[in-house]
């Protein structure tokens, strides 16, 4: 077997255990009492890097203490992640392929130079390929302090000072957005709706934010880790509810050949106006 071949099922069976386990870290969750698991340490001290990322990863909209609250002693502290350097390092090493092909398809559905909202950014990595790959205008939000400043280093590091193309870091919760009216042409969210405390109030305030033709995309898991896990609400759903009025939904390749994952595409439609 050639060295690339071992390399690429090592890898394939990691990002599958890693679903796996997280799937079966927010399943024991349930069940625990008013509040999710507001009285028990998260999963994340003992989880290997890939499920820790995807059971306790970046959060857009989530409540301290509500479902996965994690404390971890041994590293940096981040209000849901509790070392943000190791989250950043396996981030890196299980999203990179992933998070180029998303900001290509993001590129593609943009119009030029569009204005764009990345919420649950994580460690920023992204949302530094959407501007520096695509030229796109990049505000990138996470719920979690430590994380946006980690996303800042990690533009301050793919930028020079003065670039226009820098993204912009904030803090923010998607429940909540702290943005205008009508302010984006795409809003982007991965693997970060299964942290959202009100999936519902996100989604209206995803339509808030957008501009009329405006597109939202939001990467989460497929319906078979959602059945297995039991606690992700279906992005589909969510959106049949919400002021978009519906969604498309295809599967995405991701982690490599597998489809574990799903893209659901949701486009702001007022009276009057064509989708862009």
């Amino acid at each position: 077997m050639s060295d690339r071949r071992r390399i690429f099922l090592v890898s394939s069976a990691i990002a599958v255990g890693g679903a796996i386990g997280a799937a079966i870290v927010r399943r024991s969750a349930r069940g625990s009492g008013p509040g999710g698991d507001a009285a028990r340490p998260s999963a994340a001290p003992w989880l290997p890097a890939v499920p820790a990322l995807l059971a306790g990863g970046s959060s857009a909209a989530r409540e301290p203490g509500a479902r996965e609250p994690v404390a971890d002693p041994a590293g940096p502290p981040g209000r849901f992640v509790g070392n943000v350097a190791s989250y950043d390092l396996g981030s890196r090493l299980l999203f990179g392929p992933l998070f180029r092909s998303i900001a290509s398809d993001v590129a593609a559905v943009a119009p030029p130079a569009a204005e764009v909202l990345e919420v649950g950014c994580g460690p920023g990595h992204l949302a530094v390929r959407m501007a520096r790959d695509h030229g796109l205008r990049v505000t990138a939000s996470d719920l979690d302090p430590a994380m946006v400043a980690r996303a800042r280093g990690s533009v301050e590091r793919a930028f020079a000072g003065g670039d226009a193309r820098r993204p912009v870091c904030v803090e923010a919760d998607v429940s909540a957005l702290p943005f205008p009216d009508a302010s984006f042409d795409v809003v982007v969210s991965t693997f970060s709706m299964h942290h959202w405390a009100d999936p519902d109030a996100g989604f209206a305030e995803i339509h808030r934010v957008l501009r009329p033709g405006g597109h939202a995309l939001v990467w989460d898991f497929s319906p078979r880790i959602r059945r297995f896990e039991g606690v992700t609400p279906d992005p589909a759903d969510v959106a049949a509810r919400s002021p978009f009025g519906g969604a498309a939904v295809r599967p995405w390749r991701w982690p490599w050949p597998l489809r574990l994952s799903q893209r659901v595409e949701v486009v702001r439609r007022d009276a009057g106006t064509e989708p862009a």
